[in-house]
């Protein structure tokens, strides 16, 4: 039976600071994304990501716009870190992600800010793209459990994470928000810079459902264990779109909870690009809605469609 406690509260200090040690050794050698750059980011070489080993962050605050067990009514407490381990052509946080706009800061200093949130009254902290810095932001997790933080870890993936990032996650992470995008590797790879990442995607989620086989809730409905699968709708590939859809049905069932997102809208270098320049097309997000319904999926959320 799953605890509800979180996960980081269910082992002893030793153990998360094994943890902590084996995942630091990665920046002498940097396997953790599925890049395996092997930089030895402490001699300030850099990989795909360009991150060093200090954190750097774009901003720590109550957030309202995650799926409703997230968000809840007091915020989900979002940590949005900078850099990212894709290179996605279309992303709308581009200034964090590929630009690498963040302040750096101590780990002391993020244990900080994760118990403010706490303070604040966060459900949660919500780490929004972090597993270029997992190492650092493990520790100030660790320094903030000593400090008193009590609340759950939802992880914000791109849902192509390395088989060491995965086995590292299970000591920590209470919630995942992971994406499933792509079917197709050429495409994956041409907008997002991603290699083999239909494996790696599907390896991803079988593995964090093996971790949270079920999904557990407060009195308030908020998320305390458990997964939600995000499904952005991209202009012109809503083949990718259903191909996923029902792919998420064969390796997870119709139980999962899905979050299908009509958001898209071309920013970064989107407009470079002759298929991403465009918003979604009303045809586009129906198909995309049928085929969650033809599939059967009941739990979840769907965006509306905005012109």
């Amino acid at each position: 039976m799953l605890s509800p406690e979180p996960f980081y509260l269910q082992y002893t200090s030793n153990e998360l600071c094994r943890v902590y040690e084996e995942m630091s050794e990665e920046y002498s050698c940097c396997r953790l994304c599925p890049h395996e750059c092997k930089v030895n980011r402490r001699q300030g070489h850099l990989g795909f990501c360009s991150a060093g080993t200090d954190i750097k962050l774009g901003s720590a605050s109550l957030h309202w716009g995650e799926e409703p067990p997230i968000t809840g009514t007091h915020g989900s407490g979002t940590l949005f870190f900078s850099h990212c381990t894709l290179a996605c052509i279309y992303c709308q946080n581009y200034p964090l992600s590929q630009l690498h706009h963040g302040q750096l800061i101590s780990d002391e200093d993020l244990a900080e800010r994760m118990l403010k949130l706490q303070k604040d009254g966060a459900h949660n902290l919500n780490w929004v793209t972090a597993t270029q810095f997992l190492p650092s932001a493990f520790h100030a997790l660790l320094l903030a459990r000593e400090k008193g933080l009590r609340i759950p870890i939802v992880y914000n993936t791109s849902g192509w994470e390395s088989d060491r990032a995965l086995q590292w996650f299970s000591f920590f992470v209470d919630g995942y928000l992971v994406d499933s995008r792509y079917f197709s590797d050429e495409i994956a790879k041409d907008l997002s810079g991603a290699k083999s990442y239909n494996a790696r995607n599907i390896a991803t989620l079988q593995t964090l459902r093996r971790q949270i086989p079920y999904d557990i809730f407060d009195k308030e409905e908020i998320l305390q264990k458990g997964i939600i699968v995000r499904i952005l709708i991209l202009p012109h590939y809503i083949d990718e779109t259903v191909a996923v859809i029902h792919q998420l049905k064969k390796i997870l069932g119709t139980e999962v909870y899905v979050s299908l997102m009509s958001q898209y809208f071309p920013a970064y270098k989107a407009f470079q690009h002759p298929h991403m320049k465009r918003k979604l097309l009303l045809s586009e997000y129906q198909q995309a809605v049928d085929a969650l319904e033809a599939c059967g999926f009941e739990k979840g959320w769907v965006q509306d469609y905005e012109h």
